[in-house]
């Protein structure tokens, strides 16, 4: 007998919850985590599509399972690199998996979760640079051996017209039984956990009986509750259970024709039920010690209850090449092989890929790719570096020349996403090879003013930033003023600049010209870096925030060791 293979179909918005979890939360921790898949049955797929299981964008924070869908325990393993990826033992990680389940068939523990009958898991890699997202899934079977062959009840009834001797011998549940059960089933999985609800047990009654539903293990009833039990007078009736039950003694009494195995299947063709039965059949073998069973493919929904779609399959365990008992002693202790890999859409057993770059903002991926380089060295160098306050961080530069565009693109690389420009120069034809925000036809007609560019320069490099651009004069020190009404206007303008900046950068030409910002933001208490350049030397200077504790001594500023007051240097021959 064939069996349908699950095939994985994940939600784009899982990629962005397993990018940002990689990045906030696990950063270099590869251990195995949690996921949860869903499957469903949908009547009208066609067989090749119709066995599914869904990774939606909550599967790795949710463990919610939305109506009409059926629960499969899921385990993600995302490594770090691409040859973690490739060289990772593959069968090793099966075999892991499918000890999972067997060990919770041998010591009872499934009947708890029996949802791992259905479990799978997935190693990835995601690479977060190139939105390439490498992953396999697996679904682990175990196999039964001796293997198990359908049979030919003397009751069962062919309704596919195209059946031929190599096919499945299966029945459809009439209208009538398809509907009671229905009913039964979906007032059974109100009462019970969502893992117990893809694996049940059912048996068939008639005459008269109990409601159609869960039986009740919860001894006597008061009289009112007795009432509204008998449902069912002289006609068809289901009684559903866990699969635990089948230990309590759900089927004693009862005829072989009347008892059930059932799990929900997901797959549309009549002749190869879901993936799911191989490790079913596995518990029926080895936890109750059963060689033929009566096994309902559960199909139906309750919208469509009375069309009949589930299927009845009765399985025999094939006779054993060997009768030796000890040999069968030793089978029940040993795990079975397990098989599950996926194969990719060329039939291949290999992993797939998503590239989703087509199908993301480009923003967006800046936005993210800005982020995740900035995290890696965090990660690797400075754990407790706060990546959040230095990308709100206000940066005014004062000056956009050769300091102020190298500065300007440092700040974006760290992250800082406010940054404003005060200049009042406009571009030459010496600026663009050594200031990297200008090129050649900034300098055409005149030139771009500095400010204005360069801003407009940041936006284009990187869009996510918030740049500005002022084309101001600072007033100096030893200038004359020449128009009082536009200094005094200028000032105003450049003292509401500094209050609403967290960091002050002094990149400009002139000594003079440094002074009034260095008293501005020292009254201000803002954070004053100043730096200048020399054909041989540099000095770099931060000064301006208020210390609070004691003792500590304040850092002084650029023009405290002066002895005379700042110059018009450039009025020097």
């Amino acid at each position: 007998m064939q069996y349908t293979p699950f095939a994985s179909d994940i939600e784009l918005p899982f990629y962005t919850a397993l990018t940002s979890l990689k990045i906030n939360h696990d950063k270099l921790d590869d251990s195995a985590r949690k996921i949860l898949g869903l499957y469903e049955i949908r009547s009208t797929d066609p067989p090749s599509t119709s066995c599914r299981m869904q990774i939606h964008g909550n599967a790795l924070t949710s463990d919610e399972v939305p109506e009409g869908f059926y629960r499969a325990e899921g385990m993600i393993k995302n490594v770090n690199t691409i040859e973690e990826y490739r060289n990772t033992d593959k069968t090793l990680l099966l075999e892991q998996s499918g000890r999972m389940i067997w060990d919770a068939i041998k010591d009872g523990t499934i009947y708890s979760c029996p949802s791992l009958l259905s479990s799978f898991i997935v190693l990835s890699y995601a690479d977060l640079k190139r939105y390439k997202f490498h992953y396999w899934f697996a679904f682990p079977a175990l196999h039964s051996d001796p293997s198990w062959a359908p049979l030919q009840a003397s009751n069962d009834t062919i309704t596919s017209d195209t059946f031929e001797p190599g096919d499945v011998p299966f029945r459809y549940l009439s209208s009538t039984e398809s509907s009671t059960l229905v009913e039964a089933v979906h007032t059974w999985s109100y009462g019970i956990d969502a893992r117990q609800r893809g694996f049940f047990l059912a048996r068939r009654l008639s005459g008269t009986g109990g409601k159609a539903g869960p039986i009740n293990d919860a001894g006597p009833k008061p009289e009112n509750e007795k009432a509204t039990n008998i449902e069912c007078v002289n006609r068809l009736y289901w009684q559903v259970a866990t699969l635990a039950n089948y230990e309590t003694g759900f089927f004693d009494g009862a005829k072989f024709e009347d008892c059930f195995v059932c799990f929900v299947d997901p797959s549309n063709y009549e002749n190869a039920p879901g993936w799911v039965l191989r490790n079913l059949l596995v518990l029926v073998k080895h936890r109750w010690g059963l060689g033929k069973v009566q096994v309902l493919r559960y199909r139906d929904v309750h919208s469509k209850r009375d069309q009949g779609r589930s299927i009845v399959v009765t399985l025999e365990e094939k006779c054993p090449q060997t009768s030796d008992s000890v040999k069968s002693k030793a089978s029940d202790s040993i795990m079975p092989k397990v098989t599950g890999w996926e194969r990719n859409q060329a039939g291949k057993l290999t992993g797939r890929l998503v590239n989703l770059t087509e199908y993301l903002d480009p923003q967006r991926l800046a936005d993210q790719s800005v982020d995740l380089n900035l995290k890696l060295m965090k990660w690797r160098i400075s754990p407790n570096l706060d990546l959040a306050k230095v990308k709100h961080t206000k940066c005014l530069l004062l000056g956009a020349g050769t300091l102020g565009s190298y500065v300007a693109r440092n700040l974006m690389g760290w992250g800082v996403t406010k940054i404003t420009f005060v200049d009042n120069g406009s571009v030459s034809f010496s600026n663009p090879v050594r200031q990297p925000l200008f090129n050649f036809t900034d300098c055409l007609d005149g030139g771009t003013k500095k400010a204005y560019r360069a801003s407009q320069a940041l936006s284009e490099i990187y869009p996510g930033v918030q740049s500005t651009g002022y084309a101001l004069s600072v007033p100096m020190a030893g200038h004359p003023v020449v128009d009082a009404d536009k200094t005094r206007s200028e000032f105003e303008t450049l003292k509401k600049l500094i209050d609403e900046h967290d960091v002050i950068f002094l990149l400009m030409d002139t000594r003079e010209s440094r002074w009034l910002p260095t008293v501005m933001g020292k009254a201000a208490g803002k954070i004053v870096m100043n730096a200048a350049l020399g054909f041989d030397s540099f000095v770099v200077m931060r000064h301006g925030v208020k210390i609070t504790e004691e003792p500590a001594t304040e850092l002084g500023c650029y023009f405290c060791n002066d002895i005379v007051a700042p110059m018009n240097v450039s009025s020097d021959p």
